[in-house]
């Protein structure tokens, strides 16, 4: 009994020992706190400033201007604006330094932008239970990068087609009526192979008696490599800002460069065939989301009456949805009275060019008559106006494509160009 008592009092005299215990499993319980609430808190704040920054990378994206992609006010302002719109942790907007969070890379079209939270700017994300701890704030950063690559392919083109440029000015012996006269010329051949085009071996009618095909110079390969045909350059070497006149081309006759014709761009199967005014004049004012590109055949629609009615109803409300855009030749842009954003508008259209050595002809290939049309590139034009005679007048422009996935980086150059989130 006396040794059971010595161990009680023993026992007795051993508890104070636990308040140290318990002060040490509250530290860590906060610290336990510390960790799943203010991570939490700098995981979700960090994905905040992820999407805020994709958001302003590929908004900014279109401003970030192909052909001059040093420009940097367009930038800003577009990067700023869309900052504005999103939250990260305790801020109503995310803020940007334009010095520091905006990169411009105008050697490889690239844009950078950071969306960060630092204590080094005042603005660090204010933290809970850390402050225990001595951790008031922490730092949270977010990155994202845009390029502009060239693309070849496009969406929500146009139901209308025209031919590619050629060479209709250089003298060919024998066949001086060819020249300047607004079509493709070529002696008359047999198409054995039905292409519409002259193979090597294909017989031929040698009017000028030199014993060799004769024709204007349009070579499709240089085409597709826009070293012919329209060209996306400014001039003098190309033809961006080059003023031309759309319009109808004649059924019976070749068209003009500048004649387009109404082709048929099928939607997809909740929408119909695609043929009809109706839906030639839908494919005008909205978006097909049919994707062409170079090489690609499309029937011609030649419709009774030419499609004028739903053509011009189509222009006009394109031309309606953006009234105060205009082509400023200073800037080699469109640009807006009412501070619309430079480059962008519903007047820029995108047209597939054919090869011009393949000319359409009436009729629908479903009724036996007419010919598909061989797509060389598509070509981006801005509608100026639409004067009484259903001529369209319009600009050779350049355009982004944002409903396809571009080329990758280091392709050629194009009319259109997609942007490509990298980072």
């Amino acid at each position: 009994m006396r040794q059971s008592s010595r161990s009680v009092a023993l026992l007795l005299s051993q508890r104070g020992a636990v308040l140290p215990l318990v002060a040490f499993l509250i530290i860590a319980m906060l610290a336990l706190a510390a960790f799943a609430v203010d991570i939490g808190y700098i995981m979700v704040t960090k994905q905040q400033l992820q999407n805020a920054a994709d958001a302003c990378a590929l908004a900014a994206a279109p401003a970030l201007r192909f052909d001059d992609p040093t420009r940097t006010s367009e930038v800003e302002a577009a990067v700023l604006a869309t900052a504005a719109k999103h939250k990260a942790g305790n801020d109503q907007s995310v803020f940007i330094v334009p010095a520091e969070d905006i990169i411009i890379d105008g050697a490889n079209r690239k844009l950078t932008v950071w969306c960060q939270k630092l204590r080094s700017r005042d603005n660090g994300l204010p933290l809970f239970f850390a402050k225990i701890m001595r951790i008031p704030f922490a730092d949270v950063r977010a990155k994202a990068a845009v390029i502009l690559t060239p693309t070849s392919t496009a969406c929500c083109v146009k139901p209308w087609s025209i031919p590619d440029l050629w060479d209709d000015t250089t003298p060919i012996t024998g066949h001086d009526d060819w020249r300047n006269n607004s079509k493709w010329d070529g002696e008359e051949f047999v198409d054995g192979n039905d292409n519409g085009l002259h193979d090597p071996g294909e017989s031929f009618t040698d009017e000028d008696g030199d014993g060799v095909y004769d024709s204007e110079q349009y070579d499709r390969a240089l085409s597709q490599a826009n070293e012919a045909g329209y060209i996306p350059t400014a001039p003098p070497e190309g033809h961006v800002g080059m003023e031309v006149s759309i319009k109808l081309s004649s059924q019976g006759n070749r068209s003009a460069p500048s004649f387009f014709n109404p082709i048929v761009l099928p939607w997809p199967d909740e929408y119909g065939s695609g043929r009809g005014a109706r839906e030639y004049r839908d494919n005008i004012i909205k978006c097909n989301p049919m994707v062409i590109e170079p090489g690609q055949t499309v029937q011609l629609d030649s419709e009774p009456g030419n499609k004028v009615g739903p053509t011009v109803q189509g222009t006009k409300t394109l031309i309606e949805e953006d009234p105060t855009a205009f082509w400023n030749s200073q800037i080699g842009e469109v640009d807006h009275t009412g501070g619309g954003e430079i480059g962008v508008s519903p007047r820029i259209v995108l047209v597939p060019v054919f090869d011009p050595r393949i000319w359409p002809e009436p009729g629908r290939l479903t009724e036996g008559k007419g010919n598909s049309l061989v797509i060389t590139k598509i070509v981006a034009f801005f509608i100026e106006d639409l004067d009484k005679n259903s001529i369209i007048s319009a600009r050779v422009t350049r355009a982004p494509v944002s409903c396809i996935k571009g080329s990758q980086p280091g392709g050629g150059e194009s009319f259109t160009w997609t942007s490509q989130l990298v980072e």
